[in-house]
């Protein structure tokens, strides 16, 4: 599953989403997502941060470990490049 976070919402609001993705979600009167076994998040400027926090934060409650970090460059629609995390 990939989670893209962007720096509209809180921090804690990607914390709690990438919890919830490892232990799984049941409401009343909804169906019950299952939890996932790998969970890609990434984010592109400003939003590094709040990618990174996100996944540390899940790494320790040890719900899941960090086997990967990339970091790019991409070219945006705009013209210039702007940096990217990517954490597996």
């Amino acid at each position: 599953i990939d989670m893209k976070v962007t720096t509209k919402k809180p921090i804690s609001f990607y914390v709690r989403s990438a919890k919830s993705f490892f232990t799984g979600v049941e409401k009343e009167g909804e169906e019950k997502k299952e939890p996932c076994c790998i969970l890609n998040i990434s984010g592109l400027g400003e939003a590094i941060n709040t990618a990174v926090a996100a996944a540390v934060a899940v790494e320790s409650e040890g719900l899941a470990v960090i086997k990967k970090i990339e970091t790019s460059y991409p070219d945006m629609t705009s013209g210039r490049g702007c940096a990217r995390i990517l954490i597996t």
